[in-house]
């Protein structure tokens, strides 16, 4: 592989990698739940792209499968969380007084 394309990906994690200091911070300090939803979904993002650009830089499709398993657990973490906004603001029927 070309090193101009291994420095590039190196450039590209480091990038990415600076991004995780205010996602942390949002985590941690976020006012909402759902601003620590979005930050743990982040997160998940870029643990996604720096497990693709270890696999680009170290050559080995088993970082791949890594990535692919992240955003599969960010994504149902993101299903489960919704799921639970949902029945948060469902409330239950009172019985109609007579």
């Amino acid at each position: 592989m070309s090193e101009l394309v291994i420095l590039a990906a190196k450039a590209a994690a480091l990038i990415v990698a600076l991004g995780l200091v205010p996602v942390a911070w949002r985590l941690i300090t976020g006012p909402s739940s759902a601003d620590r939803a979005i930050a743990t979904d982040m997160l998940g993002l870029i643990g996604v792209c720096l497990a693709a650009l270890t696999a680009l830089v170290a050559g080995h499709a088993a970082f791949l499968d890594i990535a692919l398993g992240i955003a599969l657990v960010g994504f149902l973490a993101a299903v489960a969380f919704a799921r639970l906004l949902e029945r948060a603001s469902v409330k239950p029927a009172t019985e109609p007084a007579e």
